[in-house]
This record gives C-alpha cells, structure tokens and sequence, in this order.
C-alpha cells in the first residue's frame, strides 16, 4: 500500500510539472530584454507576456484629441486590425502625419497608406498595388524635417510571431 502511494504521489509530481513545462510554452513570451516601453493600443491588445511591455487601451478619438499628451506618456501607439477602417477615415491623417511618435500599424498588408492619404480607407486602398510583403509598419512622420519615415517587417510563419514582435519593440527603442 505505501508504495502504491508513493507511486500515486511521483505520478501527481510528475503531471504538475508536466502542466507547468506545457503552460510555460504557451505563454506567448516575447523576448524582448530591451528598455521598458509603453504602447497605447488602438483596437485590440496583443496577447503577449514580457516584463519591459507595457500595454494601454486608448481609443481612437481620444488619440486624434489629445495626440501630444499621448506622446509624452507612450513610447509609440499600435493600431490593430479590428480599428483599420475607422483609423483611415480622414479626419485622422493629419493626427497621423503631425504625430511626433511612431504609429505601429500592426498586421496591415496594405502597409500605412490608407491611414495617411486622404481620400483612401482601408476598405477602398487596393491592396495589389500596396501589398510588398510586409506584415507590419511603422510610420514617423518629422513635421521639422518636412520628412515621412517608414520600416517594414515581415512574418514568414505564424510560429515567428514573437520574433516579429521583439523586432519591433528594438525598432519603437532606437526611435
């Protein structure tokens, strides 16, 4: 009987550790060691774990009202699928262009144009003649400099979606 128990115990050890090693896996860890960032989200939060990643819920009206404060309390704002075609109506593209931070447009393959040229939503932008590939985009616009700059990233597989997210995060640090 005490070995049947202590058998009993090994096996509930063993399942917990087991439980513990497969939940760890799947935590959507993104690892990303750079400096703490904060990110005002636009539509839907990513579902990932790290410590330095702070993110924050805005909508988009309150980022079109307030976009200098939003710039002073965020390192960069994420706009994400579920909010595109709102983000492209044009009462927006001057939020966008005078912004002084990046706008990460997350998961967008007709990349950052429908947001930043009047006349376009993201439902009409033909994305043949935009698609390049690319999977995410970050866009700064320089007011001073009179200039637009714009980077590129790209998810071969779902199973590198962490990978694309670190890139990012290193990216919103050196801006």
């Amino acid at each position: 009987m005490r070995l049947s128990m202590r058998l009993s115990m090994i096996l509930s050890i063993i399942s917990i550790f087991f439980l513990l090693t497969l939940s760890a896996c799947s935590s959507n860890e993104v690892k990303y060691d750079g400096e703490p960032l904060k990110i005002a989200v636009i539509g839907d939060i990513p579902e990932l774990n790290n410590k330095n990643i702070h993110f924050e819920s805005i909508s988009l009206d309150k980022f079109s009202e307030d976009a200098t404060q939003i710039s002073t309390n965020f390192d960069a704002v994420m706009i994400t699928p579920v909010i595109f075609e709102e983000a492209s109506d044009d009462r927006f593209v001057d939020v966008y262009s005078d912004s002084e931070m990046p706008i990460i447009f997350f998961d967008s393959p007709k990349r950052h144009f429908p947001f930043i040229r009047a006349g376009a939503t993201y439902e009409t932008a033909r994305w043949e003649s935009l698609n390049n590939g690319s999977h995410t985009t970050i866009y700064l616009s320089d007011i001073d400099a009179d200039r637009e700059d714009v980077w590129y990233f790209y998810l071969k597989d779902e199973k590198e979606l962490d990978d694309l997210y670190k890139e990012i995060f290193q990216m919103v640090e050196t801006l």
